[in-house]
C-alpha cells in the first residue's frame, strides 16, 4: 500500500509538470492570452484612423462582423451589412467590422472600404488587440464571424459563416424592439 502512494504523487507531480509546461508555452505561441483583454473600454482604431471604444454604442443593437479581404464568404456580407447599416440606423443599429487575419496595410484596406462603399467603420490595428476583442466576444474560430450585442452590451448571439439577409433580419428585429 505505501508504495502505491509513493508511485501516483510521482504521477502527479509530473503530471502537473506536464500541465505547466504546456500552459507556459502556450502562452509563448499565443501571446494574447497572456494579456487579458480590457473588454468594451478598450480604444480601437478604425481605417481612417479614428479612435473608438465598444462602450461607447451602449443603448445601440451592435452588430461586430469579423472578416478579412481574402474571405469570400465575407465580401459576399458586405453589400448586406451596407444595406442593414442605411436600414436599421435610426432605430439603434449599429454595425463594426474588425479586419481580422488579414495584411491588408491601412492604404490598402482604406481603398477597400471606399471601392466597396462600406458605410460603417472598420477597425484595423495590432493584432494582438483585435484577437483579445474577438475573445472577449467569445471567440473568433472562422471567417466571417459575426457578434450581436444587445442595447446593454451583452453578446446574445455569434454566427460564424456568411449572414443571409432574412436569418440576419430576424436576429436584429427583435433586439431593435426590445427596451433598452
Amino acid at each position: 500500500m505505501r508504495h502505491r502512494l509513493r508511485g501516483f504523487g510521482w504521477e502527479v507531480v509530473c503530471g502537473w509538470a506536464i500541465l505547466l509546461a504546456c500552459l507556459c508555452s502556450a502562452c509563448a505561441i499565443f501571446p494574447a492570452w497572456a494579456e487579458p483583454p480590457r473588454g468594451l473600454d478598450a480604444p480601437l482604431e478604425t481605417v481612417t484612423g479614428e479612435k473608438l471604444r465598444l462602450a461607447d454604442y451602449r443603448g445601440k443593437v451592435l452588430v461586430i462582423n469579423f472578416w478579412a479581404t481574402w474571405c469570400p464568404p465575407c465580401l459576399n456580407e458586405i453589400p448586406t451589412l451596407i444595406q442593414f447599416q442605411k436600414q436599421y440606423q435610426e432605430q439603434g443599429l449599429a454595425i463594426i467590422g474588425v479586419n481580422f487575419m488579414d495584411r491588408a496595410d491601412r492604404g490598402k484596406l482604406s481603398g477597400f472600404v471606399t471601392q466597396w462603399g462600406i458605410n460603417y467603420p472598420i477597425i484595423l490595428g495590432d493584432p494582438k488587440k483585435i484577437q483579445g476583442l474577438g475573445q472577449f466576444l467569445g471567440g473568433v474560430v472562422g471567417l466571417p464571424t459575426t457578434k450581436f450585442l444587445d442595447r446593454k452590451g451583452n453578446v446574445v448571439r455569434s454566427q460564424t459563416g456568411e449572414l443571409e439577409p432574412e436569418r440576419l433580419r430576424r436576429w436584429i428585429e427583435p433586439l431593435l424592439s426590445a427596451p433598452p
